[in-house]
């Protein structure tokens, strides 16, 4: 929860979060866009959507820093007529994270941003599409030696949308 409230200021700018009890639930997962939570009334489509999970503030895939970087990494994948969605995440369990974006959404290809990235670099099927685990924009920030390691990923991603 912590971590939430600090998103909310640090990235979307919010001087004041108040949060009354009834309101930290059980949802242990959240999922961000910039412009705040994502919860869809409906499933949505993508073709293609970025999960960056967040483990500091300063991870966000909508921080002007990281959000230049991200951007040419889009570029050189040449994303041009896909459905994509990008999404920040907050998630207790890993394990959970499957299941519950695909209460939102439907996916072809999910590429998971982290810093501590579990099989990295391996296409697995979860669901009705497949997931990749690569470094996250902030972690390439600070070390541009896994760029390679990432850019080898996001071109399996290529080839799997046939790119």
């Amino acid at each position: 929860m912590k971590d939430y409230i600090q998103y909310l200021q640090e990235v979307l700018g919010l001087q004041n979060v108040m949060i009354t009890p009834g309101e930290t639930g059980a949802q242990k997962t959240s999922f961000f866009l910039p412009e705040g939570p994502f919860a869809p009334a409906e499933v949505q489509h993508a073709e293609l959507v970025f999960l960056n999970i967040l483990t500091q503030s300063k991870e966000s895939l909508f921080l002007p820093e990281t959000k230049d970087l991200f951007g040419k990494m889009k570029a050189a994948m040449k994303l041009k007529n896909l459905q994509v969605l990008e999404l920040d995440c907050t998630v207790d369990s890993r394990g959970e994270l499957p299941s519950e974006l695909a209460k939102l959404i439907q996916a072809r290809v999910v590429v998971v941003f982290s810093s501590f990235p579990k099989d990295i670099g391996e296409l697995i099927i979860k669901g009705s599409g497949k997931w990749i685990e690569t470094y996250s924009p902030a972690y390439l920030l600070e070390d541009p030696g896994a760029k390679k390691v990432v850019w080898n990923d996001l071109q399996k991603v290529m080839k799997e949308l046939g790119l």
